[in-house]
């Protein structure tokens, strides 16, 4: 069983650095860092990331949702072959101008049927390009 560090970074009860085993949260991780990281953001790896910027006071319309639902889910095909998107629905308020939920529904590739459950993950990208993950 593969570990990788806990995100976000935290010391578990002994004090040790905290890892995941869990392979869903594993990927729940993984494309969060995906959609989460803008191009240009990690040095040695300029272009990883999800470049969600240009969609912060686009208008609210099926065009900009579309383009958002394919960014999203051309980022994590390229970054993170192993999860498999099976759903991103851009949220956008009016009244919230220049905010955009996007929920963005994974599993994994390589998981049993049975196992593969869908992870719902609601990422909020607010004016200025910070992103939010709950």
């Amino acid at each position: 069983m593969s570990e990788q560090l806990a995100i976000p970074f935290a010391l578990d009860a002994s004090g040790r650095i905290a890892t995941v085993t869990d392979p869903d949260r594993q990927t729940q991780q993984r494309v969060r860092a995906v959609v989460a990281t803008a191009p240009s953001e990690r040095v040695m790896q300029p272009e990883f990331g999800t470049d969600l910027r240009p969609f912060l006071f686009a208008p609210n319309d099926p065009v900009t949702r579309e383009a958002l639902r394919h960014a999203v889910q051309d980022a994590v095909a390229r970054w993170e072959p192993g999860a498999v998107v099976t759903m991103v629905e851009p949220v956008i308020e009016d009244e919230a101008e220049g905010i955009a939920d996007v929920l963005v529904d994974i599993g994994r590739s390589n998981a049993h049927p049975e196992a593969a459950a869908a992870h719902l993950q609601e990422i909020v990208v607010r004016p200025g390009g910070r992103v939010d993950i709950y």
